[in-house]
Formats: structure tokens, sequence, C-alpha cells
């Protein structure tokens, strides 16, 4: 397991004032809650841009499906009800 490390933000006043209250509701440290947040954000953020880095992989390899193919099999499918 890694060390904790320490990093340095500048944020302005509203969302220190913000912040503060939070951890105050909570009665956590204002580094736990931080911790927390850029925590859910990097996870979201991660598994987006995996995302479509794995969506280029596949464009590159020819592994999709043309827009107007799709379309074409979703109205087959539903007729005009899909539109």
């Amino acid at each position: 397991m890694q060390k904790d490390v320490t990093i340095t933000a500048r944020i302005d006043g509203e969302l220190s004032e913000r912040l503060a209250r939070l951890s105050a509701m909570q009665g956590r440290s204002k580094s736990w809650v931080v911790g927390r947040a850029l925590k859910s954000y990097l996870d979201a953020e991660l598994a987006f841009a995996e995302a479509v880095e794995e969506g280029r992989t596949e464009m590159r390899e020819g592994l999709t499906v043309p827009h107007q193919e799709v379309a074409a099999r979703f109205k087959a499918r539903f007729g005009a009800a899909g539109k």
C-alpha cells in the first residue's frame, strides 16, 4: 500500500466555506472530504476516458457497426415507433 501524500490546491473562498461546512456536518476532516471527492471524481472520469479509448481501439480495428446499419436494424425491429 502506498503512503499518503500531501497535495496543495488553490480553491475559491466559497468552495472553501462549503468544504468546511460539509466536513463539520459529517464530523470529518476537510482532508477526508477532499480525498473522498477526488476519488469519486477520478473513478468516474477514468471510467469514461477508458471507455472512450476502448471505443477508439474498436474503431481502429474495424469492430464497429455504421450508424445507418444500426438505425435500419432498430427500425426493422421496432418500426416507426422507434423514431
